[in-house]
């Protein structure tokens, strides 16, 4: 997203007339975590309300609830806390999301906020075994999983989504209960197996997606001939991202640049 386009957005959201807007979102968030008495579903209902906002929308919707907080608004305090006490919901934002948003909140004047960033900030590539700490079920049998990826048990799907056995992800892309939110979460996971990715850029109902394949070409994860072939049909600040997270090896990034100066010499 453009730096000066987000900062506008930004100060539209908390100064202008967007505030009310979000004010209501906040509170309607704080008041669904305080509902729930269960860890699990709190991390379930936090990584639905986070994971597609643009980024200023979830830098101005965290510092709302910090400054609900700091006024003595007991539901600001239990949702900073509940991020505070479950970091993973971050680490499944794909990392340019991460990144922008820790960059967006710290110009702001909002260290608070950007503190929120710095854990999955600071660790964009972590190892195969940290990727899939999220799923609780790994010890279970493949096949108990697999019958799991068919069921409609909400947080347990949030679980597998972690999977690393490429036959659980077969199933839950084809489980009408997952959604696009779910499938850019799998795609945008870092590191995780080529094959799964594989499976989605291949996959009838998602590859045809924008956001994941805007996903899938912008994890280093991704082998490089799906790279290759998905980097042409994203959009120039998308292009832009990828070159400026760093996520593109240097064949990539050099196909980047020249889509990038094909265009302009094509306007």
């Amino acid at each position: 997203m453009d730096e000066p386009f987000a900062r506008a957005r930004l100060a539209s959201l908390l100064e202008g007339a967007d505030r009310p807007r979000v004010e209501e979102r906040a509170r309607a968030l704080e008041r669904r975590v305080h509902a729930l008495p269960e860890r699990a579903m709190r991390r379930a209902v936090l990584r639905e309300a986070l994971v597609d906002l643009h980024v200023p929308d979830l830098v101005a919707l965290l510092a709302v609830s910090h400054e609900r907080g700091r006024h003595g608004r007991g539901d600001s305090r239990e949702l900073l806390q509940e991020l505070a006490l479950e970091p993973t919901v971050f680490h499944d934002l794909a990392y340019p999301v991460v990144h922008q948003s820790y960059a967006l909140a710290s110009d702001a004047g909002l260290p608070g906020v950007a503190a929120l960033f710095l854990s999955a900030r600071g660790q964009p590539n972590p190892t195969v075994e940290q990727a899939f700490q999220g799923n609780e079920h790994l010890d279970h049998p493949v096949g108990v999983r697999r019958a799991w990826a068919r069921g409609g048990d909400r947080d347990r799907l949030d679980r597998l989504i972690h999977d690393r056995d490429w036959r659980v992800i077969a199933l839950l892309l084809d489980n009408p209960r997952v959604v696009e939110r779910d499938v850019v979460r799998i795609a945008a996971m870092r590191p995780t197996r080529p094959e799964v990715l594989e499976l989605v850029a291949t996959h009838r109902r998602w590859a045809s997606r924008y956001v994941v394949r805007k996903a899938l070409a912008l994890n280093p994860s991704t082998p490089a001939p799906i790279v290759r072939r998905l980097l042409p049909t994203l959009l120039r600040q998308d292009l832009r991202a990828g070159l400026e997270t760093g996520c593109l090896d240097p064949e990539l990034a050099a196909e980047a640049r020249r889509l990038l100066a094909a265009g302009r010499e094509a306007g």
